[in-house]
């Protein structure tokens, strides 16, 4: 009588049985043991990387209903970081681990989840859900205070009733803040569609409900048709509109003209003290003379985000981050386990690490492994074209 033998591998609670008496070689025998272990050795391997944290980790101490970031930012010198939340407004000192919730919005003044709120070293400012009022609120005060609202009806009584304020697309900031103590924001008037510079001169002022007293508003016309901005920012007391159709600098006095030799924009931001653009058409223009004049310079394959860490030029789309090397033409994409799936609205060095605020949390990883690239084969098809 046949003798049946068998082999027995064990892992993880599972056991494999190879009997010798099935008609087939010894070597092919042999053969399916070996890739039956080699099988059970990969289950392992997959079981014990579920138990590795990822590269970037959340942080826990913001609750529910503050895990939507609409935008984050570092004081000029390096003192605080802060977060706009949908409910609240946080804050890391210098050498803390944790944020501290500076005050809570409250449902009466949530602010719309549509743009981004606008934060600056002293004073923030946001925008209501209706999108009718601005709200101007300090960082940090000695006392709990509540933010300055200006609607659309106190920068001009003569808007339509339906008037709001009003940006291009999800994510454009709502306004911006120069040195010379004033705002500037986008309205749309009304009816007539037409669109509207608002300048908001302010001062603080201790003896005020909200600690900032407004000075005065202006109103400037500059276009007869509906286009609102994409981006609005400051570089001293200039502030840069780029919109739909046209760019405009607009001067602290109110005077404003179209910047030159440049197409619709999306974005504009500064790196190693040169503005650059980033047009519609996924072209970087650049400037050296303060918006006067634009230059081509090089061309993306997608609509991007730009951003600096340890003076290097980032950029990021939706969850992926990259590294942009302008002198060799590469972009590097660069390791995000732990973003998946988390749409970014900022990054920020500060204290050692790089905080990603996204729409479902705070990211964060040391400064010193940020620049961890991803595999070769697992680089993204976003392309960098140099002008030569």
């Amino acid at each position: 009588m046949n003798e049946k033998k068998g082999v027995f591998v064990r892992n993880k609670g599972i056991f494999v049985s190879v009997f010798a008496n099935y008609k087939f070689d010894d070597i092919y025998k042999e053969i399916a043991i070996s890739l039956i272990l080699i099988f059970l050795v990969n289950c392992s391997e997959n079981t014990n990387e579920t138990d590795i944290e990822p590269s970037w980790k959340l942080v826990e101490e913001l609750d529910y209903a503050n895990k939507i970031i609409l935008n984050s930012y570092v004081t000029t010198d390096s003192m605080y970081y802060y977060l706009s939340t949908h409910r609240g407004f946080w804050e890391y000192e210098q050498g803390d681990l944790e944020p501290d919730l500076r005050y809570n919005y409250g449902n009466t003044i949530t602010q719309t989840l549509e743009y981004k709120p606008v934060i600056s070293d002293s004073i923030s400012a946001y925008l209501s859900e209706d999108k009718t009022e601005i709200r101007l609120g300090l960082n940090r005060s000695q006392y709990d205070v509540l933010p300055e609202i200006i609607s659309v009806w106190d920068i001009d009584s003569t808007f339509s009733d339906n008037a709001r304020f009003e940006m291009s697309y999800f994510r454009d900031p709502v306004g911006a803040f120069n040195n010379n103590n004033q705002f500037l924001t986008v309205a749309l008037g009304g009816m007539e569609s037409t669109m509207n510079f608002c300048i908001i001169n302010y001062c603080y002022n201790d003896t005020t409900y909200s600690g900032i007293e407004i000075k005065s508003t202006k109103i400037i016309n500059y276009l007869d048709s509906w286009c609102p901005s994409h981006d609005i920012k400051s570089f001293g007391n200039r502030f840069f509109i780029v919109t739909c159709n046209y760019n405009y600098i607009v001067l602290p006095d109110g005077e404003y003209y179209e910047m030159s030799n440049l197409p619709s924009a999306l974005e504009i931001f500064s790196y190693n003290d040169t503005l650059f653009t980033f047009t519609t058409n996924f072209w970087l223009y650049y400037s050296n003379d303060l918006g006067d004049n634009w230059e081509k310079y090089a061309h993306m394959s997608a609509w991007v985000s730009f951003f600096e860490v340890s003076g290097r030029l980032c950029f990021h789309r939706h969850y992926d981050i990259h590294e942009v090397d302008f002198a060799n033409e590469v972009v590097r994409e660069l390791d995000n386990w732990g973003l998946e799936g988390n749409e970014i609205t900022s990054i920020n060095e500060f204290n050692g690490r790089v905080y990603i605020s996204t729409l479902s949390g705070l990211f964060y990883r040391d400064i010193d492994e940020f620049f961890t690239y991803k595999d070769a084969e697992e680089k993204s098809s976003i392309e960098l074209e140099k002008i030569k």
